[in-house]
């Protein structure tokens, strides 16, 4: 690294700017989800009690337990990392958090819970994720 404050400051400066836009990871700890606008999610006749399915084309998953329907964000808290859906918990693959069907923190270094979205099921069972309003991660949608 050079000695004068100009070339120390601009190489500090890429490389953060680099480390922000690496994929796949954000930049800071306590990453919040990427808000969406109504995504559908299927149908309910698809999502027996006890699934957790990934959506299609965003970062979240819809999961039915005996309480009913609900959606989770699937990037990681503690980095913003895109994790998976992985049986009936979600995984990171960057720093190896797990979380389990309803977005707790089950393994680190993750210390905050995945969030969750409402969901609204029409006549036909037809599932939509609201990806732009948060809810606490207790709220069901009988299906």
């Amino acid at each position: 690294m050079s000695d004068t404050p100009g070339t120390s400051r601009r190489r500090f400066l890429a490389m953060v700017v680099a480390g922000a836009a690496a994929p796949g990871c954000g930049g800071s700890h306590g990453a919040s989800a990427q808000a969406f606008g109504d995504v559908a999610a299927g149908n309910v006749s698809s999502l027996p009690v006890g699934a957790l399915v990934a959506v299609s084309g965003v970062s979240a998953c819809v999961g039915h337990d005996a309480g009913g329907l609900y959606a989770m964000t699937l990037t990681c808290t503690h980095q913003g990392c895109e994790a998976s859906v992985v049986g009936d918990q979600v995984a990171c693959p960057c720093h190896g958090s797990v979380f389990d069907s309803n977005g707790a923190v089950v393994n680190g270094p993750a210390t905050e819970p995945l969030v969750h979205f409402a969901v609204s099921v029409d006549t036909t069972g037809n599932i939509t994720v609201h990806g732009g309003t948060e809810v606490d991660a207790s709220t069901r949608v009988a299906p």
